[in-house]
């Protein structure tokens, strides 16, 4: 879990003493949303958190097949168990963005460990308020950050 702290602080600029520098993650998923897919606006008051996290390859297909149902069938408790990491191989990160209307969407993302190769939206689900409201209370305050574009 350690792991995954680290390199979740390392790419969404908050320093260890709690200062922030430039999110590159919120960088990239505002290039890869374009508007937020669930007021259709631009980002200001926005946060994004992430929240799970698998490792993609050959001999973990059925883990990836078990982190996407429970993604797709709504089982936040289950979903967030999910904290695989490996930095040489590609992973799907789950991150929720809360839009400044209060509801929650749920974003998949392919990113690869190659420095050279973009990350890739995989799936966008706007979720209802009673869903949105389970994941919400499941990801801890300080996991929240602003979803600047820059």
């Amino acid at each position: 879990m350690n792991k995954i702290k680290r390199w979740w602080n390392s790419v969404s600029g908050r320093l260890a003493d709690g200062t922030q520098t430039k999110d590159i993650t919120a960088n990239e998923l505002c290039r890869m949303l374009q508007r937020c897919p669930v007021c259709g606006g631009e980002f200001g008051d926005h946060d994004y958190a992430h929240f799970a996290m698998t490792v993609l390859g050959e001999d973990r297909r059925g883990r990836v097949r078990e982190f996407f149902d429970a993604c797709e069938d709504h089982l936040w408790q289950e979903a967030v168990g999910f904290q695989d990491f490996d930095a040489k191989r590609d992973a799907i990160v789950a991150y929720a963005l809360r839009c400044s209307r209060g509801r929650i969407a749920v974003l998949l993302e392919r990113s690869p460990f190659e420095v050279y190769e973009s990350d890739r939206l995989i799936a966008c689900d706007v979720l209802d308020d009673a869903s949105g409201r389970e994941l919400e209370t499941l990801i801890a305050q300080d996991n929240w950050r602003k979803l600047n574009w820059t």
